[in-house]
């Protein structure tokens, strides 16, 4: 089977079977036919399974493993090219064919498109490798971000709670400064009252010392006066 026809029985567009089949070879067991690659029957369901791995998304490296697994692989040994016996040309004929430009022209064409799809290929699985690895980086710059604002926020809240500890013990400094000069006032009651207290003990102490002189002044007058009377009225002492 040509290309074309694998193309028109698979739904495949025939730009994207070529690519397929310049990059798994290895696994549609195609032959050179002249200018032509042939394709067994058993390459059908080959292009369809490559097909629904792009179409869910797999990259090419991907897909080669799974078909390695999948499918038999056929390799090359050898020359590159089978050979094959050209007719002879009669003794007659001194001059080239009227189409060989046309040969040489399709010839080269088939070469190109064969190349440029596997430039393609290959430019779309570095493509594909450096789109998985902008993901990855964009991956990681997202969980570097996350982390420097959590560093950000936890900084903020340490700073916060400081603030909030020193702000309370200055408020806690503020009400006990307060509450001494509000008790200013009484203690200076308490202190002048402390300075009278003490002072009328003082007088009270010099009242009873002289009260106490004075009684036993009395006590002394008495007892002279009671020996006069004794003596007056001649009783026995």
């Amino acid at each position: 089977m040509a290309l074309s026809d694998i193309a028109r029985r698979t739904g495949i567009p025939a730009p994207t079977a070529r690519r397929y089949a310049a990059l798994f070879k290895d696994f549609l067991s195609g032959r050179r036919l002249g200018r032509m690659t042939r394709y067994p029957e058993d390459a059908v369901p080959v292009f369809l399974r490559i097909s629904e791995l792009y179409g869910q998304g797999r990259i090419t490296a991907e897909i080669e493993d799974m078909l390695r697994r999948e499918f038999p692989r056929t390799i090359e040994v050898g020359p590159a090219s089978e050979h094959y016996a050209l007719p002879s040309v009669p003794q007659e004929l001194s001059t080239l064919p009227a189409n060989l430009t046309e040969i040489l022209t399709d010839a080269l064409s088939d070469a190109l498109s064969e190349a440029l799809a596997t430039s393609l290929s290959r430019f779309g699985e570095t493509l594909e490798t450096l789109a998985d690895q902008k993901s990855s980086l964009d991956g990681q710059l997202s969980d570097i971000t996350k982390l420097k604002n959590g560093f950000v926020l936890l900084a903020r809240n340490i700073k916060r709670l400081a603030n909030r500890d020193q702000a309370d013990i200055v408020a806690q400094i503020a009400r006990l400064q307060d509450r001494l000069r509000n008790m200013e006032p009484k203690l200076a009651v308490m202190e002048e009252i402390t300075l009278t207290l003490t002072s009328d003990n003082a007088d009270m102490k010099a009242r009873l010392s002289a009260q106490e002189v004075e009684l036993q002044r009395l006590r002394d007058d008495r007892q002279r006066l009671e020996a006069i009377i004794k003596n007056a009225s001649g009783l026995p002492g």
